[in-house]
């Protein structure tokens, strides 16, 4: 691809990507007061003749024929950091086709050297660093930076990184931004601080623009009593009754109502992701992929199949095209998700889903009741199952959730998030210290071999001994 072909490709981007989010009418400013070019050129009067600039947005007051905002874009799709040289040079360019309400952003998929960063900040510009939205785990319907909302400080270092460091790689945003006074994810933050810095009164602002609470969320809120719900009329249609539920059964079910094609997949493509991708859904066509591995791990397996069947039959193909998940998307509720409430609430439904679908609740429910009865386990005021790092309570809780792990074939992380979700399960455990890290099942024999005084009755796995 020659370096014309590559420019133009980012200039597309760019370009479409204000094109779909004003028409949506998602930008900062309403659709009937803008108007977006592409290459269009704009007078010079120290070079008497005009400048060409690879997007530009126009912004007009209600009645007026003349714009009173223009905002110019320049796009560079480098290999390498971009300089202060070439923002000094945009910013020049910038300065000859207009006066203070005209504002420069500078476009990038490269990262920004930090000497390019600090003369935008000083002479007031936007920097914008894109990325392909084809490389994320979640590729959704609609731009993740343009219903973001401000960040907060803690989450400003990553922003800079984003801008500024050429190794960064972007699982979740598809824009980085500098603003003239802030770093930021969304897309509205930017230009709403370019605006503030023009001699437009508040008054006049408020005529061309969108209400920011019109940016809601796509993803609509589902109640957790709904996902259970929708979990048992998907067990119902397979005609469940209890334990372990059948996957191959559901997924056969969905290829013959939907056309779902589920396989088994050795190796997972190479994508930009904190740990090795165990799975992914595509919606055109539909088709989840479960990654194996040199180690199995059958229950991991199971739940990250639920959980991509979660995406499908919550219609979560709607609002994305794909997503891959890894390890570190299976702690449901636990779970701190830094990457916008859209994808935080298509992984929560997916994951509450997929445990109410391995994990039903009347049936799971009734079999943690058996076990507590048959090893005499009372609630002493500390709810039913109750764990700390004392031996004793370390021993009941592990024998509880194993019994468990094998009538559902689920991991312990996976019967431990469920037991709590339900509020069966207490677990005041410290982080640090915590034995029985692995998922497999102990014996009785173990049991008696990790404490050789273990009796529940004596301890009743619910308080402090």
């Amino acid at each position: 691809m020659s370096s014309l072909d590559i420019g133009n490709k980012l200039e597309e981007a760019i370009h479409s990507l204000f094109q779909t989010e004003i028409e949506a009418e998602r930008f900062f400013a309403k659709q009937s007061h803008c108007r977006l070019f592409r290459r269009k050129g704009y007078y010079s009067q120290d070079r008497k003749a005009e400048i060409v600039f690879d997007v530009s947005i126009e912004i007009f007051l209600p009645g007026s024929t003349d714009y009173s905002v223009l905002f110019l874009i320049e796009c560079k799709n480098y290999t390498h950091s971009v300089p202060v040289d070439d923002v000094e040079e945009f910013f020049a360019k910038v300065q000859q086709v207009g006066a203070a309400n005209t504002k420069a952003v500078l476009a990038s998929t490269a990262a920004f050297q930090s000497g390019a960063r600090e003369y935008a900040m000083s002479k007031r510009m936007g920097l914008l660093r894109y990325f392909d939205a084809q490389n994320f785990k979640w590729e959704l319907s609609r731009s993740p930076s343009a219903n973001a909302r401000g960040i907060g400080r803690d989450a400003e270092q990553h922003v800079s990184d984003g801008l500024e460091r050429p190794d960064f790689n972007s699982e979740v945003f598809d824009l980085f931004l500098q603003s003239p006074t802030r770093l930021t994810n969304s897309l509205w933050d930017l230009f709403d601080d370019l605006i503030a810095t023009t001699t437009l009164a508040p008054a006049q602002v408020r005529k061309f623009m969108n209400r920011r609470d019109r940016q809601a969320n796509s993803v609509p809120f589902i109640e957790k009593e709904q996902l259970e719900a929708i979990a048992d009329e998907t067990l119902d249609a397979i005609s469940y009754e209890t334990g372990q539920v059948s996957l191959d059964t559901i997924c056969r079910h969905e290829a013959s109502r939907t056309g779902l094609l589920v396989e088994s997949c050795g190796g997972a493509p190479g994508i930009r992701s904190r740990s090795p991708p165990l799975g992914r859904i595509q919606f055109a066509p539909l088709r989840i992929q479960i990654f194996t591995s040199m180690n199995p791990h059958p229950e991991r397996d199971r739940f990250t199949l639920a959980h991509e069947l979660g995406h499908h039959l919550l219609g979560h193909g709607r609002f994305m095209s794909r997503e891959y998940c890894d390890e570190s998307d299976f702690v449901l509720q636990r779970q701190r998700i830094d990457n916008g409430t859209d994808i935080a609430r298509l992984e929560f439904q997916a994951n509450y889903f997929a445990a109410s679908l391995l994990m039903p609740r009347r049936s799971f429910v009734a079999d943690f009741w058996l076990v507590l009865r048959e090893l005499g386990i009372r609630d002493k005021g500390f709810g039913p199952l109750y764990v700390d790092n004392q031996r004793c309570n370390l021993d009941s809780y592990r024998f509880v959730t194993g019994t468990l792990m094998e009538q559902y074939k689920v991991s312990r992380t996976s019967a431990t998030i469920r037991l709590e979700g339900l509020g069966l399960l207490r677990d005041a455990r410290q982080s640090e210290g915590t034995p029985f890290q692995d998922d497999s099942f102990p014996t009785l024999e173990e049991l008696s071999s990790y404490s050789k005084d273990w009796r529940p009755e004596l301890c009743g796995g619910l308080y402090p001994a």
